[in-house]
């Protein structure tokens, strides 16, 4: 009986649930906030190698629509990406994917990122390939780095020096990160 006299007067001390009648609202998360939940998951698709380049990706996801965007949509694929900084890039090359391995359904990609960037830089960098990480996801025969190499070779655009190609859907996600960190 005492738990009966309880529950009776904690729901007459809460009030009513719902007085207006009206449907109750409730705010979906946002592009970031999902995303940064996405990359505390034990599955999650994104990581960074170091504590720093964990600050840059989360950086992006606060400051840009378009790289919480990016994460997100990485978390819908088969396709996990560790993010690197690297002294050893060319000159003329601000990051780069590499194809790592194939494990069961799971497909494994690197990043790299030309270590002596500026903040912005690498994050608009990172999101240039995520970009590229999304198209690999996109296309299922690349299981190898030379899968990888005709992938682009086929969908490239343009070719650099370095011996890589580029997309302009890659491109266009570096520009607009690169303006919303502006803005």
């Amino acid at each position: 009986m005492t738990w009966f006299l309880t529950l009776t007067l904690a729901g007459a001390l809460a009030g009513p649930a719902n007085p207006s009648k009206t449907p109750l609202s409730v705010a979906a998360p946002s592009v970031a906030e999902r995303a940064t939940a996405l990359l505390a998951a034990d599955n999650r698709r994104l990581r960074a190698a170091t504590p720093r380049v964990g600050t840059l990706i989360a950086d992006g996801i606060r400051r840009s629509r378009t790289f919480a965007s990016l994460v997100a949509d990485l978390h819908q694929t088969n396709v996990i990406v560790y993010v690197e900084t690297s002294m050893g890039l060319p000159n003329d090359v601000a990051g780069r994917i590499l194809f790592s391995s194939a494990a069961g359904d799971q497909r494994y990609l690197r990043v790299q990122l030309r270590t002596t960037l500026n903040r912005d830089a690498m994050i608009s960098v990172i999101a240039h390939e995520l970009r590229h990480a999304l198209e690999v996801a996109g296309e299922r025969s690349v299981i190898t780095e030379k899968a990888l190499e005709d992938f682009y070779r086929r969908i490239g655009d343009s070719a650099h020096a370095g011996g890589g190609y580029d997309t302009e859907a890659a491109r266009a996600a570096q520009r607009i990160v690169r303006s919303e960190l502006l803005g």
